[in-house]
């Protein structure tokens, strides 16, 4: 199976970072999930080039953070019902202004092509109507399938690509669904780099972050993962970065956890840019 490309990404943004804070240099030299795919393994095994060989090996697992469930599958309707309503209201719209649709990821997520077609139909034709009522920072909201949709005047657009944009939203309890799916990436990742630790490897999870927050979970273990984990966390996990992404690229890269270290607050040298680290 190959690996998604942000899986890549981030594996050779993480190399980078190992570069610039320990002066080493690595390279993968495994890909175990790839040969075992009936019992779950690590993404990469990375080694140190022979130059580097006192180092440890170390064993890698990558996953997505979302700061609230269904967020990635939100965000991709968003872009495909963006498009569509956008066309459709060309010349529709007063002219020079920018207009963003706001819909709860409750109402999106889930859409399938029937519900969708049915929801780019009715904003369609209702936008015009309530566009030419509203001035800059004005907006105005409406009921749909018993949720609550609004159009917000940004105000004149200059360079116009398009009038209509899709504003995305976040649950009431959004800073609970972002710790909890922190818990859950942690907690589901450690059994697979437990098993490496005992063998002698280090280990490092990587948490690719596409929740638009971008701040540390903290220090707080107690708030963030349940007891049973904590102690395993805190002695097995050698590195915890946190990416933050974009179209599958590692922009910037936040060294979270660093072997007993972990930080509330990241430290500005361990916070890196991380583009240059990827190809």
């Amino acid at each position: 199976m190959k690996k998604r490309k942000n899986e890549e990404n981030a594996c050779n943004a993480f190399i980078g970072i190992l570069q610039k804070m320990k002066g080493v240099t690595y390279e993968i030299v495994e890909r175990p999930e790839e040969k075992n795919r009936n019992t779950p393994d690590v993404d990469f095994i990375l080694a140190p080039r022979d130059e580097y060989g006192q180092s440890p090996r170390i064993a890698v697992e990558h996953t997505i953070v979302e700061a609230h469930e269904e967020q990635i599958a939100y965000v991709e309707q968003l872009y495909g019902i963006e498009k569509e309503v956008d066309q459709r209201c060309q010349g529709k719209l007063p002219i020079g202004y920018c207009f963003n649709l706001i819909a709860p990821p409750s109402l999106i997520a889930r859409m399938n092509r029937e519900n969708r077609d049915q929801f780019v139909e009715e904003m369609s034709g209702w936008i015009p109507d309530v566009a030419k009522s509203l001035t800059t920072d004005q907006k105005s909201s409406r009921p749909y399938n018993e949720h609550e949709v609004s159009l917000w005047c940004v105000g004149p657009c200059s360079e116009v690509t398009k009038n209509i944009g899709m504003m995305s939203t976040t649950p009431e309890n959004a800073k609970k669904e972002r710790q909890d799916r922190f818990r859950r990436a942690i907690e589901g990742k450690l059994p697979k780099l437990i098993k490496y630790k005992e063998k002698g490897l280090a280990t490092a999870l990587l948490l690719e972050d596409v929740s638009s927050v971008h701040s540390s979970p903290g220090d707080n273990l107690k708030d963030l993962m349940r007891s049973q984990y904590r102690s395993e966390f805190r002695s097995k996990i050698d590195y915890v970065v946190i990416f933050i992404s974009q179209k599958k690229k590692m922009i910037v890269g936040l060294v979270w956890k660093e072997k007993s270290k972990l930080y509330s607050e990241i430290p500005d040298d361990r916070r890196f840019n991380t583009f240059k680290f990827q190809q």
